[in-house]
C-alpha cells in the first residue's frame, strides 16, 4: 500500500527550491538574469503537433499529449518530477493479495465545471466508458484488452474497487494522464461536449476567446484554485508548429518562448545562442510479431534475430537518417540502471558474424520475407534493407495502403517497427507490448518472464539492477526487440525567460507546471 499525504499537490513536486525562491509573493514575478524581473505574464511553448486535434477529451490521446491535458484535468495518478507514477485524485490504494482487484481511496475535495465535486460514482462512469471505441486511451481496459477492467465497484462515496481479468500488479502505472482522468459530469454524460469545452477539474482551463483551434491554445489560471500557484506563469499558449526549421526559427527569433525540436536541428540551435535541454530514455526498435515460428520456421530460432541485429552498421544507418539521435544495441536507455556495455559489443556491426550465425541456424543461403512500411518507416527501413540483403536475407518492402493493413501485419508478418520503448514503466512494455499486442501467436520466454517477475519483486536498488540488467539481456538476446538508436528530446529556450527545462523519467515533454521562469 502507498499512502500520500499531499495528493492535490503533485503538480509542486516539479518545481524546485531554487525557482520557489525566486518567486517572490509580494510582486508574482521573479528576479531575471540581468536583475530585472522576469516576465511571468505568458509562456509561449511551441509543439510539433495539435495536442487536441480531436477536441478535449482526455482518453482520445496518449501521453504526447499530456502537456495541453495536464493543466485542465486532474488524474487518479500521475507522473512526478522524477518520472515516478504517484497518485493524485488517489489518496490511498491497495491491492488485494492475488493483485486481481485494486481498491482506490479518492480525495472528494477537488470539483469540477459544473461545481460537483469528485464522487466514486463519477470515477465509475468514466472507467465504464472503457467499451467504447472512440476512447482509445481505455482500450486495454476494455473486454478482451491486455489489462482489461472486468468491473468497476462503488465501495462508498469516495472508494471504488476495479477487477481485472487477470492479475495486473502495478497497474496504478496505467493509470496516469491521460487514461487516468476523470472527466467531469457534464462531460462524462455526453463525451460529444468535450469536443469543444473540457471539462476538468485541474487548475487551468481554456481561454476560448484567445484559442484558435489548431492554431493556438491559450490556458489561464482558475480563479480561487488551490493548485493554480503550482504554476508560475499568467498563462501559457501552446502553438502547434508542424515544420521543424520553423520551431527552431521561432524559437531564435523569440516568437516562441520554448519548443521542442527535431535532433538534427541540435547544433543549429546551440549556434544561435539558444539555450538547449536534452533528455533520452526512449528507445527505437524493430519489434519481433513472430517469435515462435509460426510464419515460416527461422522466426523460432533467436540465431536470426541476432544475426539481422548484428548485420545493421548502426551509426552509419543513424548519421544518415535520425542524425543527433545515438546509435544503441540496448533495449534499456543509457542512464537505465539495466543498461549493458557488454551489448554493445556483442552486437556491433559485422556482417560476417552474422553471416556464421546463419549458417549455424540453418539458412546459410539466407531466406526472404515480406516487411509492411509506412510513411514514418519507410526510409528507416530502406535504409536497412541493403545491410541485411548482404547476409542473403532478402526483405521485400510493401507500403500499406491503409491503418487496418498497418495492424493486421502483426498476425502475418515476422517483424515491424521502428517502435519506442521508454522504460518508466518496464511491467507495461513486457506485458503491454512483448507478451501483448505484438504476440498473436502467443509466444513464451522464460527468461523474460523471470526478469520481468524479478523485477516486480524487486525490494531494493542492487535486486532490481540485476532484474533490469537481466531483463535488458534476455530481450536483446531474445530478439524479441532489436534496439537502433536511442532517441532524444531536445528542447530549445529562451534562457532569459526560463530557466533550463527538466523532464520526468525518460519522457519527451516536460511537466508543464516545470517550466520555471529564469531565476
Amino acid at each position: 500500500m502507498l499512502r500520500t499525504t499531499t495528493a492535490r499537490g503533485i503538480a509542486a513536486l516539479a518545481v524546485t527550491a531554487t525557482a520557489a525562491l525566486a518567486l517572490t509573493a509580494c510582486t508574482g514575478g521573479a528576479e531575471g538574469a540581468s536583475g530585472g524581473k522576469a516576465d511571468t505574464d505568458r509562456l509561449v511553448i511551441g509543439v510539433e503537433s495539435d495536442l487536441a486535434a480531436f477536441g478535449y477529451d482526455p482518453i482520445r490521446y496518449g501521453t504526447g499529449q499530456r502537456l495541453l491535458l495536464e493543466g485542465l484535468y486532474d488524474s487518479l495518478f500521475v507522473l512526478d518530477k522524477d518520472g515516478k507514477v504517484v497518485p493524485d485524485l488517489v489518496t490511498d490504494f491497495q491491492y488485494n493479495d492475488d493483485s486481481t482487484q485494486l481498491t482506490l481511496d479518492l480525495d472528494t475535495s477537488v470539483s469540477f465545471s459544473d461545481g460537483s465535486p469528485l464522487s466514486a460514482d463519477l470515477v465509475k462512469q468514466n472507467l465504464d466508458a472503457r467499451g467504447n471505441p472512440d476512447l482509445s486511451g481505455y482500450s486495454n481496459f476494455a473486454s478482451g484488452g491486455q489489462n482489461e477492467i472486468s468491473d468497476v465497484a462503488v465501495v462508498d462515496e469516495d472508494t471504488v474497487t476495479l477487477t481485472f481479468a487477470a492479475p495486473q500488479p502495478g497497474f496504478e502505472s496505467n493509470l496516469v494522464l491521460p487514461a487516468g482522468a476523470i472527466v467531469g459530469p457534464t462531460g462524462a454524460a455526453d463525451r460529444g461536449s468535450l469536443d469543444s469545452v473540457p471539462d476538468g477539474s485541474g487548475p487551468l482551463e481554456i481561454d476560448a476567446d484567445a484559442t484558435v483551434k489548431g492554431n493556438s491554445y491559450v490556458l489561464v489560471k482558475k480563479k480561487d484554485h488551490p493548485a493554480a500557484k503550482d504554476y508560475p506563469f499568467d498563462s501559457y499558449e501552446i502553438r502547434p508548429i508542424l515544420d521543424p526549421q520553423a520551431r527552431v526559427n521561432a524559437v531564435i527569433s523569440g516568437d516562441v518562448d520554448v519548443a521542442n525540436v527535431a535532433a538534427e536541428t541540435q547544433q543549429q540551435v546551440e549556434s544561435a545562442g539558444v539555450g538547449l535541454a536534452t533528455n533520452g530514455g526512449t528507445v527505437m526498435n524493430l519489434i519481433a510479431f513472430d517469435k515462435s515460428g509460426a510464419t515460416a520456421p527461422q522466426w523460432g530460432d533467436p540465431r536470426v534475430f541476432q544475426a539481422l541485429s548484428m548485420a545493421i552498421d548502426r551509426k552509419a544507418y543513424v548519421e544518415a537518417v535520425h542524425p543527433g539521435e545515438v546509435p544503441t544495441a540496448n533495449a534499456l536507455p543509457a542512464d537505465n540502471p539495466g543498461y549493458l556495455d557488454d551489448l554493445e559489443d556483442e552486437y556491433a556491426y559485422d556482417p560476417e558474424g552474422a553471416k556464421k550465425l546463419l549458417a549455424e541456424a540453418g539458412y546459410p543461403d539466407g531466406f526472404s520475407f515480406d516487411f509492411t512500411i509506412g510513411q514514418g518507416s519507410q526510409r528507416d527501413l530502406e535504409a536497412i534493407q541493403p545491410y541485411w540483403a548482404a547476409i542473403g536475407v532478402t526483405v521485400n518492402l510493401k507500403n500499406a495502403t491503409s491503418t487496418e493493413e498497418s495492424f493486421a501485419a502483426v498476425q502475418t508478418e515476422p517483424i515491424g517497427g521502428p517502435i519506442p520503448f521508454t522504460w518508466t514503466n518496464p511491467a507495461g512494455n513486457v506485458f503491454g507490448a512483448l507478451f501483448g499486442f505484438a504476440n498473436f501467436h502467443n509466444a513464451q520466454n522464460p527468461d523474460i518472464q523471470a526478469a520481468a517477475g524479478a523485477l516486480g519483486a524487486a525490494k531494493d536498488d542492487d535486486a532490481r539492477t540485476t532484474a533490469l540488467q537481466d531483463l535488458n539481456r534476455s530481450i536483446v538476446d531474445s530478439g524479441w526487440l532489436i534496439p537502433l538508436f536511442e532517441q532524444l528530446a531536445p528542447w530549445a529556450y529562451d534562457a532569459s525567460k526560463i530557466d533550463e527545462p527538466t523532464f520526468p523519467g525518460a519522457e519527451s515533454f516536460p511537466l508543464l507546471a516545470s517550466f520555471q521562469p529564469a531565476s
